[in-house]
């Protein structure tokens, strides 16, 4: 096995656990893993302002890959370097095929998430609570017409996403979307679906940062659990899937490490990067 130069890691379900915190010991073992020069990426469906402080603040993490691998971004530099984003006409397409659906609708465009009245208003509605509709009411700005907004702001749309109360209407619209064979529809959560561009994920995240790093593919190591999670665990060199993964994703994982409630992925780093 090559030397892990370069770990990604998704964030809920991955890195942090049920009561979307980190241990001390994992906080540790990303530390010293930095500490020897080794890349800490999170890599996750949210925005950079949606990382949590104490993740962004450990010295060392400087890169992430936001949105599904749709923006790449140098906290130290505060630059973008890369971005793959969706264009405004795939976007109305998206956003008028939810709306004939019982499901919120919301986009993040530049780095700013932006939700309708309607659904901010009344995530419950959407079985939406506790940290979820915390997270959400952080990170969405209100507006009044999502399909409006997006005919005068279409630049920088990095997601469209949608949360869904009825979990069977949830699997038939995922279908749905997938066939239009428009964009990259995958999940992160039991409720929601997540949209970007075609070809955009967190796969391509890793290796476009990867190929910006001048680290080989086989010097990288991700951790995921979710749909979403899946073309990186195929594309890095060593993939590495959580107890509480999905079983589809275990199949094709290099190892199955500790769930996240038992830090699993400092497990992984102590075992597979630190020694």
């Amino acid at each position: 096995m090559s030397q892990i130069k370069l770990v990604t890691m998704d964030l809920d379900g991955t890195l942090l656990n049920d009561k979307k915190q980190i241990s001390s010991r994992t906080r540790e073992v990303l530390s010293e893993a930095a500490r020897r020069g080794v890349h800490i990426v999170p890599a996750t469906g949210r925005i950079f302002k949606a990382i949590p402080d104490f993740i962004r603040n450990i010295e060392g993490v400087r890169y992430a890959i936001c949105c599904n691998g749709a923006t790449i971004y140098d906290a130290l530099e505060d630059k973008i370097i890369y971005k793959n984003h969706i264009p405004k006409e795939t976007v109305l397409t998206l956003i008028r095929a939810l709306a004939k659906c019982s499901c919120t609708r919301d986009i993040y465009r530049n780095g700013q998430g932006y939700m309708e009245s309607k659904f901010y208003n009344h995530l419950e509605d959407f079985d939406i609570k506790g940290q979820q509709k915390d997270l959400i009411l952080r990170t969405r700005q209100e507006i009044e017409d999502l399909e409006a907004y997006v005919e005068e702001n279409s630049d920088g749309i990095e997601k469209v996403s949608a949360f869904f109360g009825d979990l069977e209407e949830r699997k038939r619209v995922m279908k749905e979307l997938d066939s239009m064979g428009i964009a990259s529809v995958s999940s992160a959560l039991f409720n929601n679906i997540e949209i970007t561009q075609m070809g955009c994920d967190k796969g391509d995240g890793i290796t476009q940062l990867a190929k910006y790093l001048s680290i080989p593919m086989e010097e990288t190591m991700a951790c995921g659990d979710a749909a979403n999670d899946t073309y990186m665990i195929q594309a890095a060199g060593f993939g590495v899937v959580m107890e509480n993964g999905m079983d589809e994703l275990k199949e094709m994982a290099d190892f199955v490490t500790k769930s996240n409630e038992e830090d699993g992925v400092a497990y992984a780093i102590e075992r597979f990067v630190l020694n």
